[in-house]
């Protein structure tokens, strides 16, 4: 009984070694994909960063010398040109597109395409956002709620209309790329702009913004699915 039991006890003991081991290797491997995963992430989100300034630099060359004149400016970090005086873009309540700013979108839109459907660029562009955006007053004695509404559906109506006139305008053989492409987003008063002591610039957060996304988080979802399928082989 003493042999066998000797002998019952080497094998466990053989077995957990055998486990520790497997672990060992199954940690290893943990580590090296994780490693992978991390110079993966470093590898895109460097050339994402170098994308993204390039792409502001080209943007600013183009339109430095009109921004002043268009009442616009560009948003380095998000990547948008945003449209900021009111009284230019819409009637107060409407979504009819004013004849100055239907002159400035003839001008803007097609030099805004070439510069993002060029060969340095049109590969990393996920889509195109055209983004409505209003202040947070709707007509006196209407409640919080249904302002906020009654100024989604503003917005979204503002942004579309300046998506159908923009595919309209001159696009050198490029409207298929843009039509992929190209959305209308109304994001009511979600979105709304301050003065410094965080009071609502009304003006400010009337505007349209034309925002460029780029493929860089799809590549971060692509990496992460090719590694955990490795993982299961």
């Amino acid at each position: 009984m003493t042999a066998n039991h000797n002998s019952f006890e080497l094998s466990i003991s053989d077995l957990m070694a055998g486990l520790m081991v497997i672990f060992m290797f199954i940690a290893i491997a943990y580590m090296y994909e994780m490693k992978e995963i991390v110079n993966g992430v470093i590898y895109i989100t460097e050339g994402f960063q170098d994308t993204e300034h390039s792409l502001y630099q080209e943007l600013n060359k183009e339109f430095k010398e009109d921004l002043e004149d268009w009442n616009a400016y560009i948003d380095s970090k998000a990547l948008s040109i945003i449209f900021k005086e009111p009284d230019v873009l819409f009637e107060k309540g409407k979504y009819n597109i004013k004849s100055r700013f239907k002159f400035i979108l003839n001008d803007f839109f097609p030099r805004y395409i070439n510069v993002l459907n060029s060969q340095q660029f049109r590969s990393h562009i996920l889509s195109i956002r055209i983004e409505g955006h209003t202040s947070s007053e709707w007509l006196e004695a209407t409640s919080v709620r249904k302002s906020y509404l009654n100024n989604m559906s503003l917005s979204q109506l503002r942004a579309s209309q300046v998506l159908q006139y923009v595919l309209a305008t001159n696009l050198n053989g490029s409207y298929k790329w843009i039509r992929d492409r190209l959305v209308a987003v109304g994001y009511s008063s979600s979105k709304l702009k301050y003065i410094k002591n965080e009071e609502e610039d009304k003006n400010l957060s009337r505007r349209v913004e034309f925002k460029v996304v780029t493929n860089a988080q799809e590549q971060l979802y692509e990496l992460v699915s090719l590694v955990s399928k490795g993982s299961q082989l």
